[in-house]
């Protein structure tokens, strides 16, 4: 897996002891759904932002820092 985004959310999914079944069911999502953004299939910067603030929301995860990165100024 060579997508940032996508290694962010595993990652951090991984850091706060969740599946990806977990974090699916929290987003109210299926878990092929859910692993389409973890795999880089889906990029969070071009998802709606109503899923990628409930994706940031359950990981715990800085949006901006996400889509980003932490060294980006406006």
């Amino acid at each position: 897996m060579s997508d940032r985004e996508g290694q962010i959310l595993r990652d951090r999914r991984l850091e706060l002891g969740l599946t990806q079944e977990q974090v699916a069911l929290d987003l109210g999502m299926s878990i092929h759904q859910y692993q389409r953004y973890e795999y880089g299939e889906h990029k969070i910067s071009n998802c709606p932002m109503r899923i990628g603030l409930r994706i940031c929301a359950v990981l715990e995860l800085d949006p901006y820092e996400l889509v980003f990165g932490r060294d980006n100024d406006i």
